[in-house]
Formats: C-alpha cells, sequence, structure tokens
C-alpha cells in the first residue's frame, strides 16, 4: 500500500510540473465554448395593395426598419429589443398605418393598437390607445411590467386599453403628445372625405358615436380651422414666390381658362387612357381605405403646388373613399380623389415642435377640394351621373393597404420575439379594438421545447380582415400548423404537409374556408407572415390572398436587407413564398 501511494504521488508532482512548464496537457479534455446565434429579423408593411408608384417607398420603409432591428441585434440585443426598435421605424413612416399618419376614428382621432410577444410567450399589448407616438413601445413597457408582482398578490395585466393605456403610459414615463401631433394632413384630409361620404350614404344620418351635437359641431370647427390655415399657407406661398420672382414646375406661365373642375375630369380622363395600369380588386376595394401617396419632405422651400395631371414619370398615387356608395355597387368612385403626390421618396416625420404634425404641402389641399367639390355637384347622392363617369378612371393606381404592420427577430441567444402595430381601419367606432393588439390573432409565439432535439420555435404575425382573423385566430393556427407540419383535410381531420402546404392550407381552408369567414356580409382579406427556427436554420415563410405583401429579411451573416413585394397576379387566388437562413450550426 505505501508503495502505490509513493508512486501516485510522484506521478502527480510530475503532471504538476510538465503543466509548469509550459507543456500541453494531451489528456485534459478540450473545453468547447458554444458560438453565438445568427441573428435575424424579418418585416412586413401590410397586406393589401400596394401600388406600383409607391412600391419604392414601402420596400424603402421595411428596409429602415430592418436596418434599424439589425444595428439593434448586432449590438447585443435582445430580439424583443430588436422587434420594438423595427416597429417604431414603420410606425414614424407616414406611409404605413401604423403610429404616427393612421386613419381616425369617426370622431377624428387616432387610435392605435400593439403588440410585443418574447420567446416565453409571455405578452404585452395596448388597444384603442390614443396620444402615445410609439404604441409599440407601450406594449413593451407592458411586457416588462406584467412580470414584476403586484402586492396583495395582484396579477398584473398584459393587455391594457383606452385611456387606462393612456394613464399607464404616462405613469411610466412615456410621453403622452396631444391629438395633432398623430394626425397627419393626408391622415384629415381623408377623414374629412369619409366624413361626407358617410353623411351622404346615411342620408344625414351618422353613425350612434358621433350623434352627439355638441361634438359634432366641435368636428366642424376643427374642420374650418384646419382649411383656414391650409389656404393662408398657400397665401404665404404664392406672396414668397411673387416676391422672389420664382415658382415650381407646376406652375404655368399663364392662368387657366378652363375651371378646376373641368381641369381635373380632362386629367383623370387622360390618366384612364395611359396603358398599363395594374388593376385593383374590387373585393378588396371595399373593406380597407386606401393610404395616402408619397409626401414631400420637411423643408425651408416654398410648397409645390399641387398638379391634377401625371407626374413627370407618368405614375401618380392616388387615394379613394371607399364609404361611396358607388364602390359597393360596382366598383365605381363617386369621386376621383386623387391623392398628395410630389415624386418626392422621402417621407419625414415632423419635429416634435410641429403643432399641426404634418409635412404635406399646403396648396394641394386646396386645388383638389375645390375640384372634387365641382365634380360632386354634378353628380346626386346616388352616383355620379354619366358626364363625370366618363371622365373617372375606372382603375387607379391607389394604395389599399390593410393595416397591421409586423415584426419577428431572433436574437444572438437564440431566442425568437414578435410583434404588431396598427392604427386600424378608417371610421372605425371609438374604441374598437383590432388584432394588432391581441394575443392569438395578430400575433403568436410557440415556444420551444426543452426536450425537443430540433428546438423548433415559431413565430407568426398577420395582417387583413381583422374581425375574421379573430374569428379563426388567425396567427396561432397558423403558428400551429408550421409547427405540427400539418394541413386541414376533408371532415376537419389534420393530416402531414410541409411548409408550403400548410401555408396555403391555412390561407384556403383555415382562414377563407372557415364557416365564419364564409357566412360573413364582408369579403377575408388576409396576409400572414411566419418564421421557423430550428437547429438546421430558420425559414420564413409567407402566404397572402390580397393582391400585394410588403417583406423584408435580414441575417446578421449577410450584408444587405432583402426585400420584395409579392403580388398575386391574374391567376390563382394565394400566393405563397420563403427563404431559408443559414445558420453556422450546419
Amino acid at each position: 500500500m505505501s508503495e502505490l501511494t509513493q508512486r501516485s504521488t510522484s506521478q502527480r508532482q510530475q503532471s504538476q510540473i510538465a503543466t509548469m512548464d509550459g507543456s500541453a496537457d494531451t489528456r485534459r479534455p478540450r473545453v468547447v465554448q458554444s458560438q453565438p446565434y445568427v441573428s435575424a429579423i424579418f418585416v412586413h408593411a401590410g397586406a393589401g395593395y400596394h401600388s406600383t408608384t409607391n412600391e419604392h417607398i414601402h420596400l424603402g420603409a421595411c428596409n429602415d426598419a430592418a436596418r434599424a432591428a439589425m444595428r439593434v441585434l448586432k449590438a447585443g440585443g435582445s430580439a424583443v429589443d430588436a422587434v420594438e426598435a423595427a416597429i417604431k421605424v414603420l410606425e414614424d413612416k407616414e406611409i404605413t398605418n401604423a403610429g404616427y399618419g393612421s386613419n381616425l376614428s369617426i370622431e377624428g382621432i387616432v387610435e392605435c393598437d400593439a403588440t410585443v410577444v418574447d420567446h416565453l410567450g409571455r405578452s404585452g399589448a395596448c388597444g384603442a390607445t390614443a396620444q402615445i407616438k410609439n404604441p409599440v413601445s407601450l406594449a413593451r413597457l407592458v411586457l416588462e411590467a406584467s412580470s414584476r408582482p403586484l402586492s396583495l398578490r395582484r396579477v398584473p395585466p398584459n393587455l391594457l386599453v383606452g385611456q387606462g393605456a393612456t394613464d399607464f403610459a404616462w405613469e411610466h414615463g412615456i410621453p403622452v403628445v396631444p391629438h395633432d401631433m398623430m394626425c397627419s394632413k393626408n391622415a384629415r384630409e381623408r377623414y374629412i372625405r369619409w366624413r361626407e361620404d358617410l353623411r351622404r350614404a346615411e342620408g344625414g344620418r351618422m353613425t350612434p358615436s358621433s350623434t352627439n351635437s355638441s361634438q359634432v359641431a366641435d368636428d366642424e370647427v376643427a374642420a374650418r380651422e384646419y382649411e383656414e390655415r391650409v389656404r393662408a399657407q398657400q397665401r404665404r406661398d404664392h406672396t414668397n414666390a411673387l416676391m422672389t420672382g420664382t415658382w415650381n414646375e407646376g406652375q404655368p406661365d399663364s392662368p387657366s381658362t378652363s375651371s378646376p373642375g373641368r381641369a381635373c375630369a380632362q386629367e383623370c380622363g387622360n390618366y384612364s387612357q395611359r396603358p398599363g395600369t395594374p388593376p385593383s380588386r374590387g373585393y378588396f376595394q371595399m373593406n380597407t381605405p386606401g393610404r395616402g401617396a408619397s409626401r414631400s419632405p420637411v423643408g425651408t422651400t416654398p410648397a409645390k403646388r399641387a398638379r391634377l395631371a401625371a407626374l413627370s414619370d407618368g405614375s401618380p398615387g392616388r387615394v379613394h373613399s371607399l364609404l361611396s356608395p358607388s364602390v359597393a355597387a360596382g366598383g365605381m368612385f363617386s369621386e376621383p380623389n386623387i391623392s398628395l403626390s410630389t415624386g418626392s421618396s422621402a417621407i419625414e416625420r415632423p419635429s416634435s415642435t410641429d403643432g399641426y404634425a404634418s409635412p404635406v404641402d399646403q396648396e394641394k389641399v386646396i386645388e383638389m377640394h375645390s375640384a372634387l367639390l365641382n365634380l360632386a355637384q354634378e353628380g346626386t347622392i346616388e352616383g355620379p351621373n354619366e358626364s363625370t363617369i366618363e371622365s373617372t378612371p375606372k382603375k387607379l393606381d391607389v394604395d389599399l393597404i390593410t393595416d397591421t404592420v409586423g415584426a419577428i427577430a431572433i436574437d444572438m441567444y437564440g431566442r425568437i420575439a414578435a410583434a404588431s402595430s396598427s392604427g386600424g381601419i378608417g371610421m372605425k367606432h371609438r374604441g374598437r379594438v383590432g388584432p394588432a393588439a391581441l394575443v392569438g390573432i395578430g400575433t403568436a409565439v410557440i415556444p420551444c421545447d426543452e426536450r425537443d432535439e430540433d428546438q423548433v420555435s415559431v413565430a407568426a404575425v398577420t395582417s387583413g380582415t381583422g374581425e375574421h382573423m379573430a374569428t379563426t385566430m388567425a396567427s396561432q393556427k397558423c403558428a400551429d400548423r408550421l409547427y405540427h407540419n400539418t394541413r386541414r383535410a376533408r371532415g376537419g381531420q389534420d393530416m402531414e404537409a410541409n411548409e408550403d402546404e400548410a401555408m396555403e392550407s391555412f390561407v384556403q381552408a383555415d382562414f377563407m374556408g372557415h364557416p365564419g369567414v364564409c357566412g360573413s356580409n364582408s369579403a377575408g382579406a388576409i396576409g400572414v407572415m411566419a418564421v421557423k427556427k430550428t437547429q438546421y436554420g430558420y425559414f420564413l415563410h409567407f402566404a397572402h390572398n390580397t393582391d400585394s405583401f410588403a417583406l423584408a429579411s435580414y441575417a446578421s451573416n449577410e450584408k444587405d436587407a432583402k426585400c420584395v413585394m409579392s403580388r398575386l397576379g391574374d391567376h390563382g387566388n394565394v400566393v405563397r413564398g420563403g427563404r431559408k437562413i443559414r445558420t453556422e450550426k450546419e
């Protein structure tokens, strides 16, 4: 025993000497450090119809959102940080229906919805929230607060709506801005047009939420004050131009002898003769009011005069009111609503000191408003007369974008998160909560099971007809289909399918084939973006039955974001697509 003890002691001493000597110990196991995951961000700017004129603006917004989120991810930020950063960029873009510039409710204010879901499926959301510049930040705050326990075993909320959500934001340091700061000029113009259309359609009667006489009077006063500000700005710009002896390319050398209404009709007739105008599908036009076109950036130069003719590139942007009775009757428009487009691709959010929160040119509204009034007076309440119809284009290149924007991110730790944000449909009832605020409807995350060898997790965000998506639990159903690789078969049974088949079946069978959607008076429209994360890579899948769907994806091992405008085309009912992002673990 003593000899064995001495021998083992001498061996340990020799190994220690060898180690101190600097020689390598080949028998010692090598410690392998785990490599960080590849980070990725996926963004969509809403389903609907994105006009070819403004396609680069929509894709530019997606690209900016993806780049902002990737900067956060490369700096070590979490997936929740990344989706918040991406959605904030989209909310600040006036061309999207989220945050600033969103559609107004029937009471003339902006009310937004937003949701953030983390990798564990925990969520924070706000609905019908007014006076919050970035609703997604409030949803993130609700998510963080929901994980902190309250006294007396109270359960913290994960969804706040209305004034309670605004008060919660104020109590936790989020600025509460005036209503005018959330309303863009184009949104106000759309509201005025839609309100007049609604009054004509209802024979002078308004909806229950706006029957209060004092409220209607306040709206009238606000509208008059708004028009006076526009006219004052027009006079100032005109005076400045005369004083400096300059004018812009939209000003003719001599005054026009024709009336504004006749000029508008002539220009609309010229546009209707242009070939190659992409058609917009009627079933979707009747469900989602269009968004505005491009605006001019904020600057010190005089505002440009709106031109009712086509732009120099021959592609004007247009906006239509879908509350007109003629739309539901036969797809025709009672008024040729021309959007405010100057050809500029820059879209800037006004500074916090701008009381009116509108970078749009001031003179455009006066010219177009007078022209449209002349055309409207020539027709009747039921619709335009024959002379107006002849000069009104039947197919206009107009943005008709269903509201919700969304984002999905995977951080360097392999955690997935998703977020959605929306301003809701135009002229909605005050207090209406849309799908962007509802988990499992607009946003869903299926967490990874610790015992799953493939480490699969799925996130899905949707955009479309919110009430139908609530009926079908759209985002949760789509995530389930991708997670389990199933599709709906005859008799309501589930059968195995690949991801591509599952996405197509989700739109056609689970959504469009749902009894609640089939029996509805309104058509169903949906666009869904989903990401399936595995140890073999990240798989982006998307599908839509709308005319177009704007998306972008960006991985940390790629140089630039990849943007695409998916379009339905003339054939087929559903468009689906996707891509794979390779990871270093392959």
